[in-house]
C-alpha cells in the first residue's frame, strides 16, 4: 500500500514540476501559490491521518503522542476548511471544485521543486512570463459579440450590446489568442 502512494506522490511530484508555469497561470483566479501549499499540507495530513489510524485498528501503536495527534488533527482541519472555503467562494463550476484539491497539490509540489532547483541550480521559479494581449473583440459559443471595456493587467471587462451581459477573462483564459473560457 505504501508503495502505492510513493508512487503516486513522485508522479504528482514531476507533473507539478514540470506543469508549475501553466498551472500557476491557468488557476491564478482560483489560487495562489500560498493557498495551493495549505491544501497540500492538508492533503498530506489527511492521508497519515487515515494511514495512522488503519495501523492502530490494526493492533498497532499510533507513533505519537497526544499532543501531537490533537495538533496534526486541528491543522488538519483547518487545511479542509480553508479547501471548503475556496472551493465554495472562488471556484464558479463544479469541474473547479472537484479539480482544486488535485490542481492545489500539484502546484504545491511543483512550488517545492522549483524553489529546491532555484537554491539549488539557479534556476528561475517562472521560466517566462508569456505576454498575452487581449482582442477588442471576441465572441461567445452562441456568436454573440463581446467588446472589450477595460484591461487590467492580467485580465479584462468584456460587454455584449446583443445580450447586455459582462464577462472578465483572464490571461489564462486567453492564452492562445482565443477565449477558453467564460467566468
Amino acid at each position: 500500500m505504501e508503495g502505492i502512494l510513493y508512487g503516486v506522490a513522485v508522479v504528482a511530484m514531476l507533473i507539478g514540476a514540470f506543469g508549475y508555469n501553466s498551472l500557476r497561470r491557468k488557476w491564478a483566479g482560483i489560487i495562489g501559490v500560498g493557498g495551493s501549499y495549505l491544501i497540500l499540507i492538508g492533503v498530506m495530513l489527511l492521508v497519515a491521518a487515515i494511514g495512522t489510524l488503519i495501523r492502530v485498528i490494526g493492533g498497532g501503536s499510533a507513533g505519537a503522542n497526544g499532543v501531537e495527534i490533537v495538533t496534526s488533527i486541528i491543522f488538519l482541519l483547518i487545511c479542509l476548511a480553508y479547501t471548503v472555503y475556496v472551493m465554495i467562494t472562488r471556484c464558479t463550476t463544479v469541474m473547479q471544485r472537484i479539480m482544486l484539491p488535485i490542481v492545489a497539490v500539484l502546484i504545491g509540489f511543483g512550488f517545492c521543486w522549483r524553489f529546491l532547483a532555484a537554491l539549488i541550480f539557479h534556476i528561475p521559479m517562472e521560466s517566462g512570463k508569456v505576454e498575452v494581449k487581449f482582442p477588442a473583440v471576441i465572441y461567445d459559443p452562441n456568436g454573440d459579440e463581446y467588446r472589450m471595456q477595460s484591461e487590467s493587467g492580467d485580465h479584462a471587462d468584456y460587454y455584449c450590446q446583443k445580450t447586455g451581459q459582462s464577462v472578465q477573462l483572464w490571461e489564462s483564459d486567453i492564452e492562445d489568442g482565443l477565449p477558453n473560457g467564460w467566468r
